[in-house]
């Protein structure tokens, strides 16, 4: 019987957590993890520095495993603490979409499905156009994640991950948008370029407030097939940060290597 981890980053009060529950506990040995307060965009972070709390608890008709850290630790204290030994991580379902690499690195969502496949878990992680926790009760959203996310999870128990790809990161459109369709996409480098709104506190202080600007979206990129096409995206992602670098690009880093280190020896003598 499969061992599937279900966790999020917007806390156990989210209806998003348990309708990804609901998707797959049909499909072996379920266990949720997740956070004591929402911790959105915390990316990849591991409390390092101080002691965590791990709590088991009821919510509503469901038993929770609460921790009081990011949601990477939710996935270390379950294995290392609890001995409980995935053998695929669901991730989700994220208020909020997580689309283009700006986003990625921000989610803790992600962060999660990205720390199971380091440590060679099978993951997925999943994300809806939704602002609030609530429209997780829309029937449309509800029976798209169910069919989305219960289908990938069942294929790869059985199948294992594609070949040369990590983990998976699927990005449902709003209820209003949302078409039976869906697109396997890249993920577009970004989704908006800052800008700021400089306002007055009640002391005549300035003080700035983060105003994003989005950019227009690329054909075949996860941010298309979401807004423009109104499709479910699918978008494999692979981990391995090292590039594939040209014999130009090659040439380049050995003659910048050689420079510092001339002067590196220069600043021993």
């Amino acid at each position: 019987m499969a061992k599937i981890l279900v966790t999020n980053d917007d806390s156990y009060l989210s209806k998003g957590l348990y309708l990804l529950y609901e998707s797959v506990k049909s499909l072996g040995e379920v266990r949720i993890y997740s956070t004591l307060w929402p911790r959105s965009a915390v990316g990849h972070s591991v409390s390092f520095n101080k002691p965590l709390r791990l709590d088991k608890i009821s919510f509503e008709e469901y038993e929770v495993n609460v921790i009081d850290g990011s949601p990477v630790d939710g996935l270390h204290l379950a294995i290392a603490a609890h001995g409980f030994q995935p053998d695929l991580v669901v991730s989700g379902v994220n208020v909020g979409e997580n689309l283009t690499i700006q986003h990625i690195v921000y989610s803790g969502t992600i962060a999660v499905a990205m720390e199971a496949a380091l440590m060679d878990i099978p993951a997925l992680a999943f994300s809806a156009d939704v602002r609030l926790w609530e429209e997780f009760k829309s029937n449309k959203i509800a029976r798209a994640v169910k069919t989305v996310a219960g289908t990938l999870a069942k294929l790869i128990i059985e199948g294992g991950m594609p070949e040369n790809v990590d983990f998976i990161s699927v990005n449902f459109p709003s209820s209003d948008t949302l078409k039976p369709c869906v697109r396997i996409t890249r993920a577009a480098r970004r989704r908006w370029r800052p800008a700021f709104e400089m306002r007055l506190d009640t002391r005549g202080r300035p003080y700035y407030w983060l105003h994003p600007l989005p950019i227009n979206p690329e054909k075949g990129s996860d941010v298309y097939a979401v807004y423009v096409e109104g499709c479910v995206s699918i978008t494999p992602l692979r981990i391995d940060l090292n590039t594939k670098i040209s014999k130009t690009g090659l040439e380049s880093l050995e003659r910048y290597s050689s420079i510092v280190e001339r002067r590196l020896k220069t600043s021993f003598s």
